[in-house]
C-alpha cells in the first residue's frame, strides 16, 4: 500500500449532479405519470420511457466500466482499489479524473 493510501473524493457537486441525473432519469423511466407531467410541462417533450430506459442501461454501464478502469489503476498505484471502484461507480468520471491525477 502507498504511504499515503486513500480515496480522493471529487467535490460533493459532482455527487449530486450526476447522481441526481441519474436518479430523476431512473424515475422518469419507470413511472408512467411523472413522465407524462414533466413532458407535458417543457417546451419539447421528453423522449419516450423505453428509450429513457436504454439510456439509463448505458449510462450504467459506462459507471460499471469506469469503475473497473479504476480498480485496475488504483491496483498499479498500491492504492484501495474497492474504494476508488465504489467510488468511481457512483460519480463516475470525475472520481477517474482524480485517480488519473495523482501521483504514480
Amino acid at each position: 500500500m502507498a504511504k499515503n493510501a486513500r480515496v480522493v473524493r471529487p467535490s460533493w457537486a459532482w455527487f449530486t449532479l450526476l447522481d441526481g441525473g441519474l436518479v430523476a432519469l431512473a424515475v422518469l423511466s419507470t413511472n408512467q405519470d411523472l413522465h407524462a407531467s414533466v413532458s407535458e410541462s417543457l417546451p419539447a417533450p421528453l423522449p419516450a420511457r423505453p428509450a429513457l430506459r436504454k439510456l439509463l442501461g448505458a449510462a450504467i454501464a459506462v459507471h460499471v466500466g469506469e469503475a473497473m478502469v479504476a480498480t485496475r489503476m488504483a491496483r498499479r498505484r498500491g492504492l484501495p482499489a474497492r474504494g476508488w471502484a465504489l467510488q468511481t461507480f457512483i460519480v463516475g468520471f470525475p472520481s477517474l479524473g482524480k485517480l488519473r491525477r495523482l501521483p504514480v
